[in-house]
């Protein structure tokens, strides 16, 4: 089994693929799953004077479904996931019923939004995915900009974490040189709603993320 080991050697995207889509022990996630999230709602926080109810979205990365449920929850219905583990989506089946009929793709996320029609999604969203992107995959910060239909939200390290599985992207540049036009950004932690306490979800090395948003530059786009 592959975990991480403090290397920082850039490994084949053949071993990046096999060490993402692992059976992760059960103490890895989880005990109960959260139906209210912090870290999801910041999500929402961020999109929500520019979207409504009715707008598409697509995560990419979507793991056990704890911020797609949040939106479901919270009247956003319009859903979509990529997700490169088969055992994360399996367990995103069983522990919220409520995404049963949203659409959620398996496989590498450059793989799977190659099959997405141009500005097919309202609005895509990553959170602490970007970071494993391998280099070989840059291409999907365009893929990304080519699908999106008005706003691109990315919550990753704001100077990139450096490990064999980990890489840093400088997203404004990636995104802003892929055709979006960049709006804000903010610190992860402002946009939380409670204290910074694990009880609230938080935890330290949360505190190298910052949220990203950008708008799709392209005739017929929201201004």
């Amino acid at each position: 089994m592959l975990w991480k080991a403090g290397r920082r050697d850039i490994v084949p995207l053949s071993e990046l693929y096999k060490f993402l889509s692992q059976r992760k022990p059960d103490g890895q996630y989880y005990p109960t799953a959260p139906q209210w999230s912090w870290r999801s709602q910041t999500v929402i926080d961020m999109l929500s004077p520019f979207i409504t109810k009715e707008y598409s979205i697509l995560e990419i990365g979507c793991n056990l479904g704890r911020n797609l449920n949040h939106l479901w929850q919270a009247g956003y219905t319009q859903l979509h996931g990529v997700e490169i583990s088969k055992h994360a989506v399996k367990r995103l089946r069983s522990l919220y019923p409520s995404l049963s009929e949203v659409t959620i793709d398996i496989g590498p996320a450059e793989a799977c939004i190659q099959r997405l029609g141009d500005n097919s999604i309202d609005v895509v969203f990553t959170m602490a995915t970007l970071e494993e992107l391998h280099p070989e995959s840059r291409f999907l910060f365009k893929e990304v900009a080519r699908v999106a239909r008005y706003y691109v939200l990315a919550i990753e390290p704001k100077e990139g974490h450096r490990s064999h599985f980990q890489y840093p992207w400088d997203i404004k540049r990636e995104f802003t040189e892929a055709g979006l036009e960049f709006i804000d950004s903010k610190p992860w932690s402002a946009l939380w709603s409670s204290e910074l306490t694990q009880e609230h979800e938080w935890a330290d090395d949360m505190h190298a993320f910052d949220a990203f948003l950008f708008k799709v530059n392209k005739e017929g786009s929201l201004t």
